[in-house]
């Protein structure tokens, strides 16, 4: 009897077993089809936004006859089957963006650049906690930066706005995505100070702010973006002398600055950087040979493709300059 007892426990407990398995595997099947469907509605959302396709793209190759993983310009994960991956760009599309975007919430990389979308970006799009790559470039986006931007974004590593509409400051909440890698906003409208809190994203490789309306100085905080290869804050309109930290970034290759209003004289801890190619800071008003057209008692040493400068002196009401264009760094004076 104890024995035929037990059988039936342990049958018992088999069965409440495969019945709550089966209950885990529908209610995950079902929250999967709820996902799937989630992310189709917000696809088809973008696609309602858009007003101008010159090449059908979209209604070629978006509807319901298919499944959303199978839509061009459209990747997903293998195992949830939610989308990772929207690239849409280089299509001359024309329209606005949905806010149902900022539903696709297992999104990694959205790739809307070189296209006519204009409006705004909805502040939706970033919360997605899992996104990585974010590019409106070449657009016609306006608006401003949402000052929270990087409170959700912790693993976003490539931001790029360039070329579109946006104005208004930059937030210091960028250093926040302490990711970031590459972060370009140039060719917007953008204007106040450049943020110091930049200099914390120790991780970025490239920035670009050129071609806006910054002012203020360029922070020295960014002697600490020791990975940095690329900087552009040209074509703005920032003042004060050019950090000497910035001869800290020993893996910089391009270093722009010109068309600005930078005035003092050329940082010789600059010649530090072996490995720069391109330093272009002419339309300025810098100092090349310190206390007179003298060569350096000690010229850095330093082999510099190119390097651009222009010096300027107002006198009188006038502007004298002179430029110096192909030169060595170890040919010019560092101070």
């Amino acid at each position: 009897m104890e024995r035929v007892h037990s059988l039936r426990m342990m049958s018992r407990f088999l069965l409440l077993h495969c019945l709550i398995l089966i209950s885990l595997f529908i209610a995950a099947a079902t929250a999967n089809t709820s996902s799937t469907i989630t992310d189709r509605d917000a696809l088809l959302a973008l696609k309602a936004h858009i007003t101008h396709d010159p090449t059908n793209f979209l209604a070629k190759n978006w509807n319901t006859s298919t499944p959303v993983c199978n839509w061009t310009g459209v990747a997903c994960d293998v195992h949830s089957h939610r989308v990772t991956i929207l690239n849409i760009s280089s299509l001359n599309l024309t329209g606005t963006i949905p806010s149902q975007l900022g539903n696709l919430s297992s999104l990694q990389s959205l790739n809307l650049s070189c296209n006519r979308l204009s409006g705004s970006i909805p502040s939706a799009i970033f919360t997605i906690y899992t996104m990585k790559y974010v590019s409106f470039r070449e657009n016609q986006v306006s608006g401003q930066i949402p000052a929270n931007i990087c409170s959700n974004l912790p693993f976003l590593d490539y931001l790029s706005l360039a070329k579109n509409m946006f104005h208004g400051g930059i937030p210091s909440a960028l250093s926040n995505c302490t990711y970031l890698q590459i972060l370009h906003l140039s060719y917007n409208d953008f204007s106040g100070a450049v943020p110091k809190d930049i200099g914390n994203l120790s991780k970025l490789k490239e920035l670009y702010l050129g071609r806006n309306r910054l002012q203020g100085e360029i922070p020295r905080e960014f002697g600490n973006l020791t990975e940095l290869e690329r900087m552009s804050l040209s074509e703005n309109e920032l003042q004060g002398g050019i950090p000497q930290e910035l001869g800290n970034l020993a893996k910089l290759e391009i270093l722009q600055l010109f068309q600005n209003n930078l005035t003092g004289a050329i940082p010789r801890e600059l010649g530090n950087i072996t490995g720069l190619g391109i330093l272009a800071l002419s339309d300025n008003f810098l100092t090349v040979f310190g206390r007179g057209p003298r060569r350096p008692k000690h010229p850095a040493d330093s082999d510099v493709s190119t390097l651009i400068i222009r010096t300027s002196q107002k006198s009188q009401g006038k502007t004298h300059s002179s430029s110096l264009i192909g030169l060595k760094i170890h040919e010019t004076a560092f101070h």
